[in-house]
Parts: structure tokens; C-alpha cells; sequence
């Protein structure tokens, strides 16, 4: 039986935590690929917080915000010597985007051209994005066997095989349970880090002081952005606020107990995906959110509202059980449609 090892070379470690979208990933690996080959996870101490001892493939260090620059890029360089030593040719290895830069440049150097299952995860195109960003790639790039991406834009620029999924594949193990629409305790929420680009703010400006139920659960990127969202709430009974990291079971609650999530994206994603997005989905909620790249697959299925300009939503307009339905029976239009990409994931990887 072949062995796919899925990789954080990273392996972040921010007091006791993994924050974004590492765990959520490999645990998606395990669930979908469990049944046709050994899946390890390899990762640093970090990931012993989300794994069994038998799912995983413990690398030696870590990084973590108490070390200075210098100390975790060599930590990822030991890391990524010993993951390629104690790797076969037979074992398929899917790095996570962690570090992508400096991860090409591990491949170029330390990477036997014998050992040529090596495919990686990428999301947007900012790794080649330089002269000097694109010179790494091109050494490393005879030494990968293909790319996972999620839109053909990202696949093509790397120039090498690839193969378009999204961020994450559905699996039945989802716990996707439902809630009735009117025993739901938000009308909207939003979730995960809170960031400029994701347009929180705005959010919380367009919805303060009225009757629609709001929670902004996240932790902010900095105190700014947390004392903006704190001055608007404390005036404002119907926002509540969680600016904190989300255990896994808050981030689910506040997602589940939510007739609808909101996406304000701007900046960066129109060049880029959101794995949140389908977080929302899988659990049968629909999306309202700005129309960017990472959004526009919503009206494919019609499972959710985009639209152009925050001014010209009218959350009435979408708190109506009718509405909320039909974008249900878009939800299970798209979840059907993630039944074929596990089978195209596994004969692109050749399990």
C-alpha cells in the first residue's frame, strides 16, 4: 500500500496552538484518502494537539513566534533534510502552503531527483511574484511531480501538471449537523482572523444599531482593527463580539447557529481562495459575500448572495425562510459536486 505523507514543514506553534488552515487540511487528507492508502501526517510536537500518535509522521522541530527569524528557518530547513531522508520514492508527499518561498528552495537543495513524488498545495500566485521568487521556483520546479490549486488561473502560472479542487473536498465525515432556521440565535456572522483585506469592519459599520443579530467571532490582527470593532459594539446591542482564536467547536457553533455567514473580501482575494467559505457550506449554511475570485463559485449553484457593493445589500431582503431554502438546494448542488474530485484527487497523486 503507497503512503501519502501531508506536510507542514512549518509546523507553526503559537502557544499550544496551530492557527489557519494546516489541521483543517490534513485532517481532510485523512478522512478522504484513509480508505485507499497509509496517510501520515508530518508535522512538528504541535500537530500531537489534533492527532493520534498513528496518523502521525513526527518531524523533529518547529517554529513559533518566541524564536527570532533566523532560529525557525533553520528549524524548517532540519525539518525538510529530515522529512526527504526518511522518505522513499514510493511515498507520496504533499506539502502544505507553509513557508512556499523557502520550501522551494528546501526542494532544490536537499531533494534526491529520485524521489520525484513530491506535488505541493498552492492558493495564489505570490510565490513567484519577484525575479528572485521566481528563479527558486524554477530550481525547484524539475523536482516536483504536480500542483493542487484551486482555479486554473494559479495552475497554469506554475507550469507544471496540476489539478483544480477545492481547498477542501467534502467528506462524509463532516459533522454537518443542522439547525432550524428559526431556532438560530444570529442572522449573520462572520469568522476565522480578522484582517484588512477581509473587510470586518465595514460589516460591523453597516449593521450597527439595528435589528439584524451579528457576531463577529476572530481573533483582530492587531489591536487597531480590535479597538474599531469594540468602539462600534459597545454602542451597538445587537453585534457581539469573540475577538479571540476560535477553538474548533466556537468556530462550528458560531458557523451552525448563523442563518447566513458574510464574507466582505477585498485586496488579496481577488487573486486567492478562502477554505472558510467551504467550512460554511459544508455545514449547510449559505454565504452573502462580496463578489472577488475567491467568491464567484457561490452563484454557479446558487448557494448564497454576492454582491458588488456593501451599500446595496439588504439583509431583509435575505431573512425570509423561502429565500434561505432555495440557497439550501444550491448548498446540496455544490456538496454533490465534490463527489468527483476525490476520485480525480487520486489518480492525479496515483494512489
Amino acid at each position: 500500500m503507497k503512503r501519502l505523507i501531508i506536510t507542514d514543514i512549518k509546523s507553526f506553534n503559537n502557544n499550544g496552538k496551530s492557527t489557519g488552515h494546516y489541521f483543517a487540511v490534513a485532517r481532510n487528507y485523512l478522512e478522504l484518502y484513509s480508505e485507499v492508502c497509509d496517510v501520515k501526517i508530518a508535522g512538528g510536537s504541535v500537530f500531537n494537539i489534533g492527532f493520534k500518535n498513528e496518523e502521525l509522521f513526527c518531524l523533529p522541530y518547529e517554529t513559533s513566534s518566541s524564536n527570532n527569524n533566523i532560529k525557525n528557518k533553520w528549524n524548517i530547513l532540519k525539518n525538510a533534510r529530515y522529512l526527504f531522508k526518511n522518505t522513499s520514492s514510493n511515498d507520496v508527499i504533499v506539502m502544505q502552503k507553509s513557508g512556499t518561498v523557502t520550501m522551494f528552495l528546501l526542494i532544490a537543495l536537499f531533494l534526491k531527483k529520485r524521489k520525484n513524488n513530491i506535488f505541493f498545495i498552492e492558493y495564489d500566485t505570490e510565490a513567484l511574484n519577484s525575479p528572485l521568487k521566481r528563479f527558486i521556483y524554477y530550481m525547484a520546479k524539475k523536482k516536483c511531480k504536480g500542483l493542487i490549486c484551486p482555479n486554473e488561473k494559479v495552475g497554469k502560472a506554475y507550469g507544471i501538471p496540476y489539478c483544480v479542487v477545492t481547498d477542501y473536498i467534502y467528506s462524509k465525515k463532516v459533522d454537518s449537523t443542522m439547525i432550524n432556521y428559526m431556532k438560530k440565535e444570529y442572522d449573520f456572522c462572520t469568522v476565522g482572523s480578522i484582517w484588512p483585506d477581509k473587510g470586518v469592519i465595514e460589516v460591523a459599520e453597516k449593521f450597527k444599531n439595528t435589528n439584524i443579530k451579528l457576531v463577529i467571532a476572530g481573533k483582530p490582527c492587531d489591536d487597531t482593527i480590535k479597538e474599531k470593532l469594540v468602539n462600534i459594539a459597545k454602542n451597538s446591542p445587537n453585534i457581539k463580539l469573540h475577538l479571540d482564536y476560535l477553538s474548533d467547536e466556537d468556530y462550528y457553533c458560531y458557523i451552525k447557529n448563523s442563518r447566513y455567514c458574510i464574507l466582505n473580501y477585498q485586496g488579496c482575494y481577488d487573486d486567492r481562495s478562502s477554505g472558510v467559505i467551504l467550512d460554511i457550506l459544508f455545514n449547510h449554511v449559505p454565504v452573502v459575500a462580496h463578489r472577488c475570485n475567491a467568491t464567484t463559485f457561490i452563484e454557479e449553484d446558487n448557494s448564497g448572495f454576492l454582491y458588488n457593493n456593501l451599500e446595496e445589500l439588504n439583509p431583509d431582503d435575505l431573512l425570509n425562510e423561502v429565500i434561505y431554502q432555495k440557497y439550501l438546494k444550491g448548498i446540496t448542488k455544490f456538496l454533490d459536486k465534490q463527489k468527483s474530485y476525490k476520485e480525480k484527487m487520486i489518480n492525479f497523486l496515483g494512489l
